[in-house]
C-alpha cells in the first residue's frame, strides 16, 4: 500500500478546475486584446510614417505669446524662431496642433495637426498595450 500512496496523482477538485478554466479564458481574452491593439498600433504607425516634417526655415510665423517671428533654423521637429531678437525653440507638431503657433499655410497646419493626432493615438495605444502586458504577466504568476 505504501508504494501505491507514493505514486498516486492528486485529483483536482472542481473549484481548482474552475479556477484554471477562468485563468485560461482570461489569458485568451487578454491575448486577443493584445493582438487587436498590435494591429491598431501598426495601422497608426503606417499612417504616421506617411508624414514628414515640412521645411519651415525662413517662414514667418505667429505665436500666441511671442508674436510674429521668423524661423531661423530647423532640426527635424524643432524650430528655432527669432522673435524680434529673442530666439525660442518650438517643437512640431505640438506647437501648431496646440494652437500656439500659426503658419501662413493652412494646408501645412492641417498636416501638422494630423501628425499630432496620430502621435497621440500611438501613445494611447502603447499605454494600453503596456497595461494588457502587465495583466498577462500578473495572470501568469498565479
Amino acid at each position: 500500500m505504501a508504494a501505491k500512496e507514493g505514486t498516486e496523482v492528486k485529483k483536482k477538485t472542481s473549484s481548482q478546475r474552475q479556477k484554471e478554466e477562468e485563468k485560461r479564458e482570461k489569458n485568451e481574452k487578454l491575448n486577443a486584446q493584445k493582438a487587436s491593439l498590435g494591429s491598431r498600433l501598426a495601422a497608426v504607425e503606417a499612417l504616421r510614417s506617411g508624414y514628414t516634417f515640412p521645411d519651415l526655415q525662413g517662414a514667418v510665423v505667429e505665436h500666441t505669446q511671442y508674436g510674429t517671428g521668423n524661423v531661423v533654423d530647423q532640426n527635424e521637429s524643432v524650430l528655432t524662431i527669432d522673435y524680434s531678437g529673442v530666439e525660442k525653440k518650438q517643437k512640431l507638431p505640438f506647437v501648431v496642433a496646440g494652437g500656439f503657433l500659426s503658419l501662413n499655410d493652412p494646408e501645412t497646419e492641417a498636416k501638422l495637426v494630423q501628425m499630432d493626432d496620430l502621435d497621440k493615438q500611438k501613445r494611447a495605444l502603447e499605454k494600453e498595450m503596456h497595461y494588457i502586458e502587465s495583466l498577462l504577466n500578473d495572470l501568469n504568476k498565479i
